[in-house]
């Protein structure tokens, strides 16, 4: 998270691909001290269409065309976006050298990979404000492997079989269940990401079930 800024930056350890929320004055140049590499962004999020959460954001589409290693950005936000990002294009007389995918969110859940949601919600009916809650989803249980031990089972594909809680019969009639190998389900963190900090009922009550709310 970038310090007195209402940028947030999530980076996927299993495929490396970066997630910006927002992009503030001088957003890129804040990302090259992170050592973040600008190529890694694919995805750019916005909870509203304030001056202060966008005013680096031409800039930042201008030099992610000087990457040969992009082919994809996908933008999302209110309503409104559209229009914005085709106006300032024209203004700037900027060309994308990349495919650039808009996206117009009010609800509903966005898809980050295998392991994590962004569930997106509108503030109140009186405004645009957007409040997102990244989820991830639930982890499946370690493998006890010394009860699969003590009934013979060797490590191999048996095992990620019972891992995936399939079931087999032995020769012998008796069930193995993979749920008996596995330990419960761990659930998985949710973050509550906004830059209104005026409360209403949706955020209260979007916070209430969060594991961290960011501002």
């Amino acid at each position: 998270m970038f310090n007195k800024s209402p940028s947030l930056l999530l980076k996927c350890s299993q495929t490396g691909i970066v997630w910006l929320f927002n992009c503030f004055e001088g957003c890129q140049h804040t990302l090259i001290k992170r050592n973040i590499k600008l190529h890694q962004i694919n995805n750019i999020i916005l909870t509203n269409l304030h001056l202060e959460n966008m005013a680096g954001l031409m800039g930042l589409l201008s030099s992610l065309s000087l990457s040969s290693r992009i082919d994809k950005v996908n933008i999302y936000g209110p309503p409104g976006l559209t229009q914005y990002l085709q106006f300032a294009r024209k203004y700037s007389q900027t060309t994308f050298k990349y495919n650039l995918l808009v996206r117009v969110v009010n609800y509903g859940y966005i898809s980050i990979g295998p392991s994590y949601l962004i569930q997106v919600h509108r503030l109140d009916n009186r405004t645009e404000e957007l409040v997102y809650n990244i989820i991830e989803k639930e982890k499946m249980g370690r493998f006890k492997s010394t009860k699969a031990q003590k009934f013979s089972i060797k490590s191999g594909p048996l095992y990620r079989n019972l891992k995936s809680h399939h079931s087999f019969i032995c020769p012998d009639g008796n069930i193995l269940s993979g749920i008996y190998f596995t330990h419960p389900y761990a659930i998985g963190l949710k973050l509550s990401y906004t830059t209104n900090v005026n409360g209403t009922k949706i955020l209260v009550a979007l916070s209430s079930k969060a594991g961290q709310v960011i501002f």
